[in-house]
């Protein structure tokens, strides 16, 4: 699981809260929840109980209608119960955290007499733990319908951020396993090289064997060879086009496609936003370059209307000290 933001996780759960996971075997396997360990907590006790479902502001739990915590609610002496989640962490160690919540309903379970469904609505925010376990996995669902055909070639930079060693394989075909080199993948298939004949390949059926570092663990995606041709120039090497069996497709494998492409997404964003700041800041320098030409532009010109009307106002003062010195008569010397 990615390192998820507070940003994120306030995300997740603004666009996730009132969506319900049901608890099936798989989905337990999935967010690595330890159902032995969820039990529910009230007037000084505990007792276990089974999930059945959960959102980020609901739980749904079954509890024996025999139990002490079942008497307690059907005789109005406890409402404000505290559901004790468990997951296991990336090195397989328990984390529990507890949500408080209110008793909002309780019916038998599926008409069973010795069985209750009980709803309980959490009476704040659930912890973040919980908001990015339910987020991320209702995330990578939606992603994985919308976004199934969004290939991701594979590179050195790509396979780094996928946890993915190196681009070689292996491929069984019919149940004989083969090398082959991985080109690009995507949420339901993926397009590979091996050795081989088109005509002998195509509709037949694949495990593309895939091995990630972060988890430590080897995938199986189950599917078909839908196209095949050969590579250019070559008449011995096939690149073949497989769809995946969507009900097969291991979680695992969704976690890490999701987590490229909504990391792929997030630089593209982050560069657009970079490259919008840029061109802002651009246009602001440009703009204060202008003003200062045009503030400087201003004061040369009040400089030299100034200056003119000094000069002008000293030859008008030099006229009127002219005009106001007395006249000097010219004596003629009698002949």
């Amino acid at each position: 699981m990615s390192v998820a933001t507070s940003h994120q996780i306030s995300k997740y759960y603004d666009f996730h809260r009132d969506k319900e996971i049901v608890f099936t075997k798989a989905n337990l396997k999935s967010l690595r929840v330890n159902p032995r360990q969820i039990y529910l907590k009230c007037a000084g006790g505990q007792w276990p109980c089974i999930i059945n479902s959960s959102s980020l502001q609901k739980a749904k739990v079954i509890i024996g209608t025999s139990s002490g915590v079942y008497s307690l609610i059907v005789n109005k002496k406890e409402q404000h119960i505290s559901v004790v989640y468990c997951f296991y962490d990336q090195n397989n160690e328990p984390v529990q955290f507890f949500v408080t919540s209110n008793v909002v309903d309780i019916q038998p379970y599926q008409g069973s007499k010795d069985l209750a469904l009980l709803t309980l609505e959490f009476t704040q925010r659930p912890p973040d733990d919980l908001i990015l376990k339910i987020g991320e996995f209702l995330e990578v669902n939606e992603n994985f319908k919308t976004r199934k055909e969004e290939r991701i070639g594979l590179n050195e930079n790509s396979m780094r951020q996928l946890c993915i060693p190196k681009e070689e394989s292996y491929i069984f075909i019919a149940g004989v396993p083969r090398k082959c080199i991985m080109k690009d993948i995507s949420f339901g298939g993926a397009r590979v090289m091996l050795v081989g004949v088109p005509k002998f390949l195509e509709g037949k059926t694949i495990d593309l064997r895939l091995y990630f570092t972060d988890t430590n663990e080897k995938v199986s995606l189950i599917g078909k060879i839908l196209k095949a041709d050969f590579l250019q120039g070559r008449k011995d090497i096939s690149v073949v086009h497989i769809q995946f069996n969507q009900d097969e497709i291991p979680m695992s494998y969704k976690f890490h496609i999701n987590s490229y492409i909504t990391s792929y997404q997030k630089q593209l964003i982050e560069k657009q936003l970079n490259n919008q700041a840029a061109a802002q800041r651009a246009e602001q320098a440009a703009a204060t370059k202008v003003a200062q030409q045009k503030q400087i532009a201003d004061e040369k010109e009040e400089l030299a209307a100034a200056q003119k009307a000094a000069m002008q106002a000293n030859i008008k003062a030099m006229g009127n000290a002219f005009a106001a010195q007395p006249s000097r008569q010219v004596q003629q010397t009698p002949t």
